[in-house]
């Protein structure tokens, strides 16, 4: 049994990173159940008994890859790092990350959102995502590293989700200027840290704010 349940196990990821390695090479409508099969080396149906449906299949891949983001961010904060260094490194992790399964990301997330527009599992991943970094950036407020905003929103909840979103824009950016991407990655890493506007200008609009 204990043989069984191994061989079982060992096929679902042989099906998995087979299906990762066409969805990054191929756009969603192009891949094909049959060529992923051939990849793992086992028969259609095979695919099927382990993931009813393509889309089935296609949501299992995004959520391992949510999973191996995962295990690169707790390397990361794991680290005998300052607090600075360690969001520095989430923020390169996930731009490398995502350069790498570009294709895969941007094809199998328009496929379920085409076939299953409120995927909660997936949502709930990518939710685990933000609070794994939640400790590190509630640190940095603690020992006066972030600048509190005023807003009625818990900043400290949404600022890993806006860390990502900018690792996010970085990935987009670098489509168009892919020789660009080191200049690109600082410029946006600037930007996240400091605001595009100069601190004069900010204050201000701070005093126009209060005035209004």
């Amino acid at each position: 049994m204990e043989q069984q349940d191994k061989t079982t196990r060992e096929t679902y990821i042989k099906i998995l990173q087979a299906g990762k390695e066409v969805l990054n090479q191929k756009d969603y409508y192009e891949a094909v159940v049959e060529e992923i099969a051939q990849k793992a080396q086992v028969a259609k149906g095979t695919v099927f008994f382990y993931f009813k449906t393509k889309e089935n299949l296609f949501r299992e891949i995004l959520l391992s890859l949510i999973d191996d983001l995962c295990v690169i961010i707790d390397s990361v904060l794991v680290k005998q790092t300052s607090p600075i260094e360690k969001l520095k490194n989430i923020y390169d992790e996930f731009i490398e990350f995502q350069l790498k399964n570009v294709k895969l990301f941007h094809g199998v997330r328009k496929a379920l959102a085409d076939v299953e527009p409120k995927v909660d599992v997936v949502k709930q991943k990518l939710l685990d995502i933000t609070r794994k970094i939640l400790p590190l950036v509630d640190e940095m407020f603690r020992k006066g590293l972030i600048k509190k905003i005023d807003t009625s929103l818990d900043f400290v909840e949404i600022a890993p989700s806006m860390l990502l979103m900018y690792a996010s824009a970085v990935s987009s950016a670098v489509f168009f200027y892919p020789e660009k991407l080191k200049e690109i990655k600082e410029v946006f890493w600037k930007i996240l840290l400091h605001g595009i506007l100069n601190e004069d200008v900010s204050i201000k609009m701070e005093v126009f704010n209060e005035q209004v």
